[in-house]
């Protein structure tokens, strides 16, 4: 397995700043979600047409593979007009990801708006999904649901997921957040494991269905080497993304704190 981090760690950074600390810290990859204080990575010029290569050329240059365009997108919305938007920017993230050599594109099944019909938004989400994937994989990128929202649990997800076959979809394990919502890495692990192509780590000292703090990773109280044990009996070879949130909690340590901990610590998880 191999080691990455998210970039809304480091939400500020320009594309060269996100490259020198991931050398630094001895990152493997990195995945894309935020970059000059912006998600919306379309409007950037190193995104671009005109600047993706030299983008993905310094990327590449510098030994970092870039594993993930961690997106916002979410089909809930039954407003046709959302809908055409969210289809949109799975467009031009599927571009970037193409541009930079990504394998995944993140998305989210989103949280469900009480004030629409459930079953009517299910079939909304199944759509877009299935959109989504249709796109990813006519340009050679999978798209991955991350274990989020309304969609935390395995369970929840099998439940969306129930008699519908989308070619081209994985998963997204993000372990905090069904084990905050009462699942076991184990649970989550026998549900899900076929299709994880990527996870999410985080850790958290005080955590629940209503919420969660954000510690440093092994600071907490998740069992995350449990997580890793899981994931290598079952053979996963893909990467152990550090998802620091400091775009959403700018309180917590900085990306020059979180970084390298999180490299030290995972490299004793994985060598037990």
């Amino acid at each position: 397995m191999k080691l990455s981090f998210s970039t809304l760690g480091c939400p500020e950074y320009d594309v060269d700043q996100v490259i020198e600390i991931a050398n630094q810290c001895g990152y493997d990859g990195v995945e894309i979600r935020m970059v000059k204080g912006t998600s919306a990575l379309h409007t950037l010029e190193e995104f671009g047409p005109k600047g993706i290569e030299v983008t993905r050329e310094k990327f590449n240059r510098h030994g970092l593979e870039v594993v993930c365009i961690s997106t916002g997108v979410r089909f809930t919305s039954l407003d046709p007009e959302e809908f055409k938007e969210q289809q949109e920017m799975t467009k031009l993230n599927v571009d970037i990801a193409v541009g930079l050599g990504a394998r995944y594109i993140r998305v989210f099944g989103g949280p469900l708006p009480e004030d629409q019909d459930r079953e009517e938004t299910f079939k909304r989400i199944r759509e877009g999904l299935a959109y989504a994937a249709q796109v990813g994989e006519s340009r050679g990128v999978q798209v991955l649901l991350e274990t989020h929202d309304s969609f935390s649990t395995s369970r929840q997800i099998c439940e969306l997921l129930e008699d519908v076959k989308i070619d081209n979809l994985g998963i997204l394990w993000d372990v905090l957040h069904p084990y905050r919502h009462g699942e076991t890495f184990a649970e989550t692990f026998k549900a899900l494991g076929p299709w994880i192509r990527h996870v999410h780590v985080k850790d958290s000292a005080n955590f629940s269905e209503d919420g969660f703090d954000l510690t440093l990773v092994g600071e907490g109280s998740l069992p995350i080497g449990e997580a890793v044990e899981l994931l290598q009996s079952g053979g996963y070879q893909g990467y152990l993304s550090l998802e620091w949130e400091k775009a959403w909690h700018p309180e917590i340590e900085d990306a020059e704190v979180a970084f390298p901990l999180y490299v030290n610590v995972m490299k004793e998880y994985l060598a037990r």
